[in-house]
């Protein structure tokens, strides 16, 4: 990977989770369900009570912590299309969304399993909530790759 296609990589990162956060947080108040990500994310790492309404240091951990995963949920969908696994396409967008929200689900749901103070939240809203977002952060990051670069010149591509 060379610096071009990593800033690339993470520009898309940011930019699919920030959608993604925005519909975890609409979600929350369509639904008046609790599944603000990065209070969550952040209250549980740094053990704050109130995952609710956490302490502004709980916030920053939160968040940082977010977005490194988006970003590299977004190095992933970069190895997988140098692979030839996916394309960069609109159904491999949604494809590739829909498999990182199964594989999100499958994480939090072990992390909220084995922490030692889980919080009290519906985790059928915040697990509908969390495909949902992953969907929308595989059309956004995926799509900001496609805008950005014309030609990604991916390995398998090279190979032929």
């Amino acid at each position: 990977m060379d610096i071009k296609h990593f800033l690339i990589s993470v520009l898309s990162g940011v930019a699919g989770t920030l959608g993604m956060t925005a519909v975890m947080y609409l979600y929350a108040a369509l639904s008046r369900q609790f599944t603000k990500v990065i209070h969550l994310l952040g209250g549980l790492l740094a053990g704050d009570p109130d995952f609710r309404k956490p302490h502004k240091n709980s916030l920053i951990l939160g968040t940082i912590a977010h977005f490194g995963v988006g970003v590299i949920f977004s190095f992933a969908y970069f190895l997988l299309w140098n692979w030839g696994i996916f394309r960069i396409d609109l159904l491999d967008s949604i494809l590739i969304g829909a498999a990182s929200g199964v594989v999100a689900i499958i994480v939090w749901k072990s992390y909220l399993s084995l922490h030692h103070s889980p919080p009290n939240l519906s985790q059928t809203h915040y697990f509908i909530a969390l495909f949902l977002a992953h969907l929308v952060f595989g059309l956004i990051s995926v799509n900001v790759f496609q805008l950005i670069t014309d030609n990604p010149e991916l390995w398998f591509e090279l190979q032929d």
